[in-house]
This record gives C-alpha cells, structure tokens and sequence, in this order.
C-alpha cells in the first residue's frame, strides 16, 4: 500500500523521518531564519515544506530552500495573515509575499487560516492546497474547511489533506475518518481529496497513528464499499501526481 503523505512534522516533533512520500513540514513558530536554513540543508534530500512564514519577515533567505509549499499563518496572527485562532485578514506584508511565491511557483498552503485570510489568499495565490484539515460540515471547528473553502481550492486544481487530529474529526477513531472521507466524495468526487496525517505535530491522534495503522483504515473502506482505485487515489495518487507536476514546474 502506498501512502503519500502531505503533512508530517517529524523535522520540529522529533519523530523519525522514514517514509519517503512525505512532505516533512518544517514549524517555524518557534525558530529563527537560522535554524530554518540549517533543517533544509541537513533534510535537502526530502520534500520539504513550511508552516508558518513569519521567519520570512526577517530572513527572507529562508525561501531560498527547496519547498513544495509554504503556509502563511499557525494559529495566531503574525504579520502575514490571520490564523485560526484570530480574525484578522492577509496583510500588505502577506500580499507581497504570495506574490513571491506565485512568482517561485510554490504552492501556498492554507492550513491555519481563518476564513477570511483564506479567502484573501485564495484570490491571490496561483496554486493553493489545504495540507492538513477535515471538514467543517462534518464537524464544526475552527480549523476545519467549508464547503465553499473546498471548492474555491478544487477550482484552482488544489487537493485537500484530511489529518487524523481527533478533535478535527469530531471522533478519531476509523469511523470517523471515514465519516470525513464519506462526506467530501459525496461533494467533490475522489480526486482532489489526499492524505496530510499530521504526524508528530499533536498528540490527538487515536486509530491511526502511524503509517503501519493505515491497514485497519483500508480493511474499513473496503467493507464501506470503497474500490481500490478510490483508496489509491485518495492515500496516494492525487498527492503524489499534483506534486509531480510541481516538482517538474521547479
């Protein structure tokens, strides 16, 4: 079974940095330009990505690295635009940045932001995804993307990472993964949905806690009529395909 994987913290969490389809996002709330640039070099043989652009205000060389996306914002504001937990909207500051990286050709990562920096970027940023996220509809918190969310990602040929965050989900365990998954096909269809386990990044996750756990999470979709071409796509092939193509734009 292969399982790409949009958003693993094992780089800032300390956890082992083994499977070879994942985007190892580097955390920078807690570090500076220098240490930043030090993980990319030592890592430059992975796929890396950034959450939380705010080094950049002071150590733009940060962008230097090879990242195939960089989200703006963790939770709080922090110059660029607002997260989650704040209401602020994207800033000149943030603007100016995804001009940067639409003219790199990173992908800017939406995970974190509120709904209207979310919609700020999106108007403006050339390709944008969600890394890691469930699903408003289902369950309703703050980190959570809408429908609308969604789409507007799909309309500019984005994918969506579902995590296994047990307060995201509403209930961590197999079924309500699969309540998530079960939801966004009947909406979106199968091919813009991927996988972004965060990994290493909290401590809430419940059945699936591990790439080994995946088994369980496929022997569920089978009995829920799932075919292996949908499983494939959604653990693998949209991911792994959208950055294929990313990997040829760099």
């Amino acid at each position: 079974m292969k399982i790409f994987d949009l958003h693993n913290d094992a780089l800032t969490g300390g956890g082992k940095t083994d499977h070879n389809d994942a985007v190892y996002a580097i955390w920078t709330t807690r570090l500076d330009g220098k240490a930043v640039t030090q993980l990319c070099a030592a890592n430059e043989n992975k796929m890396l990505a950034m959450e939380d652009c705010r080094v950049w205000l002071d150590s733009p060389e940060v962008l230097d690295a090879k990242f195939l996306y960089c989200g703006l914002t963790w939770n709080e504001f922090n110059g660029l635009a607002g997260g989650a937990k704040s209401f602020d909207r994207l800033t000149s500051k943030g603007r100016e940045l995804i001009a940067i990286l639409n003219e790199r050709k990173i992908v800017v990562d939406t995970a974190h932001l509120n709904s209207r920096s979310f919609f700020d970027v999106a108007e403006r940023a050339d390709r944008i995804i969600c890394s890691h996220t469930c699903f408003y509809e289902v369950n309703k918190h703050i980190r959570n993307l809408t429908r609308d969310q969604i789409s507007a990602i799909i309309d500019k040929g984005g994918i969506v990472g579902l995590c296994f965050v047990g307060d995201f989900l509403g209930n961590g365990s197999i079924d309500g993964i699969i309540r998530h998954i079960d939801w966004f096909l009947s909406c979106f269809g199968d091919k813009n949905l991927a996988i972004g386990t965060d990994f290493y990044g909290t401590d809430d996750l419940h059945d699936v806690k591990s790439y080994k756990d995946f088994s369980k999470l496929t022997v569920a979709m089978i009995k829920q009529g799932y075919s292996d071409a949908v499983i494939h796509n959604i653990f693998y092939a949209n991911a792994s395909a959208y950055f294929f193509e990313q990997r040829k734009i760099l």
